[in-house]
């Protein structure tokens, strides 16, 4: 039995070692390339006039040279008052990536939780990740200008604005802020780092 199981093995893939030689082909064309890239950025807002900003760091692939789908997460660092953060999905259209100077436009999708810090903030680090608080949901387009530094490295400077949906303001989490949809909607400007694989 262990003979006929091994043999049928065998059989089978050389009948169809083919498959392992012939080249990937994809839905766009065959000289179709993918990468994954990851970056890490830095994004700065007004929230109740008072500017914060979010450590950020996001990874995902880029199909053909211009598309890019990822996911990205972010914590906010520096706002006095607000602790906020969110995971979401990234989608990126690359306008003539070759270029040194390039341009993309991108638009996020995603969910995060804030609430009020519990004591007063004393350094930039204090209570980072403590965002568990209520929900939200967001949108964010943002454009972006693109800076091609090395083969597989890029900077990347980018002017957005978030809409912000979901929060529900009398939450005992936001009780010194009653934070609002529109406070944390706001335009977004951002600096980054991306690295290619």
């Amino acid at each position: 039995m262990k003979i006929s199981l091994t043999l049928a093995a065998v059989l089978l893939l050389t009948v169809n070692s083919s498959l392992f030689s012939q080249d990937a082909r994809s839905v766009y064309c065959a000289d179709t390339a993918a990468r994954f890239v990851w970056g890490m950025e830095v994004k700065t807002s007004s929230i109740q006039d008072e500017y914060g900003t979010l450590y950020g760091i996001y990874a995902g692939a880029v199909f053909g040279h211009s598309l890019m789908a990822g996911m990205v997460g972010a914590l906010s660092v520096t706002h006095p008052a607000v602790n906020y953060g969110y995971l979401g999905l990234m989608g990126r259209y690359i306008y003539k990536p070759t270029k040194v100077i390039h341009f993309s436009g991108q638009i996020t999708l995603g969910v995060g939780t804030t609430r009020d810090y519990e004591n007063e903030k004393t350094s930039t680090f204090d209570n980072f990740g403590n965002v568990y608080g209520t929900g939200f949901c967001f949108i964010e387009p943002v454009i972006n200008s693109e800076i091609n530094i090395g083969r597989k490295t890029m900077l990347i400077f980018g002017l957005g604005y978030r809409l912000v949906g979901g929060i529900n303001s009398n939450s005992h989490y936001l009780s010194s802020t009653h934070l609002t949809n529109q406070d944390l909607s706001d335009v977004t400007i951002t600096a980054g780092i991306q690295f290619s694989l």
